[in-house]
């Protein structure tokens, strides 16, 4: 049964648009492997141990210049954009599962007397998506500069709220609003939501390592092969992140109608 469920959420590809989440998928890949692959990227940074080095050495001539050079800036530009491009594709991911969801009960229950959710509009769900993407990009490099001070809170709290996107997106609440409200609906679903992101992520840590083993063999073949396993998994997270709103929003909305 858990196996079952576990390839349920790992299997990106079961959704009504089937193409879109190909294309977003192909995007991740290739945009990720740029950063590693273009020839402008330089990933050299041995410089940063003497230059380390001499900062504790309280050399402050030497540790007032960091040596970039124009390689190792095009490569970190790259590398960030496509780690921001991937996790909007999860997030966006998450919307159209949500959206899928939601037209196939409207199919299924059509002829029944049953009030469902409608799936959100496309416009709606860009607008809303591009709206999300501009406010993940204001917020990213502050979000950065806290994140390892805040880290356990970060961990702590990511069950509870990761299903917001998913439900602004879909039109259900506004962008603040759908925080309270996945906070207080995933009441009872927290160690659920733990267990299931944990098994994510520890398939993607072994896919990952499998890939370590082929950089031996291939550079080129590990780039590609770690950032299909990175694309994959942050989709699968979008995956999940979709199906515990949908269920957890069914389960609240019927537990409201019967009290």
């Amino acid at each position: 049964m858990i196996l079952k469920v576990f390839e349920r959420l790992l299997n990106i590809d079961d959704i009504d648009c089937k193409w879109c989440v190909r294309i977003m998928f192909l995007l991740s890949v290739v945009i990720r492997c740029a950063a590693f692959l273009n020839p402008y990227s330089d990933t050299d940074f041995t410089w940063l141990n003497s230059w380390m080095a001499s900062f504790e050495a309280g050399d402050a001539q030497a540790a007032s210049t960091i040596p970039f050079t124009s390689g190792n800036i095009v490569f970190l530009c790259t590398a960030l954009f496509a780690l921001f491009f991937t996790f909007l594709m999860g997030v966006l991911y998450s919307a159209l599962y949500v959206r899928s969801f939601r037209k196939k009960l409207k199919e299924r229950d059509n002829d029944e007397p049953i009030k469902r959710d409608d799936p959100a509009p496309a416009g709606q769900l860009a607008k809303r998506f591009l709206i999300l993407s501009l406010f993940y990009l204001a917020v990213s490099l502050p979000f950065a500069l806290v994140s390892s001070n805040l880290l356990l809170f970060f961990l702590i709290g990511f069950p509870f709220v990761f299903t917001a996107p998913a439900c602004y997106l879909s039109g259900d609440k506004g962008m603040f609003q759908s925080l309270a409200y996945v906070a207080k609906i995933t009441r009872g679903f927290y160690l659920a939501h733990i267990r299931s992101l944990f098994l994510i992520v520890l398939v993607f840590l072994f896919t990952d390592a499998i890939a370590g083993l082929v950089s031996y063999v291939s550079m080129t073949t590990f780039y590609i092969l770690s950032a299909a396993f990175s694309a994959w998994n942050t989709m699968a997270i979008g995956r999940y992140a979709g199906m515990a709103y949908c269920a957890m929003r069914e389960a609240y909305e019927h537990t409201v109608v019967k009290s």
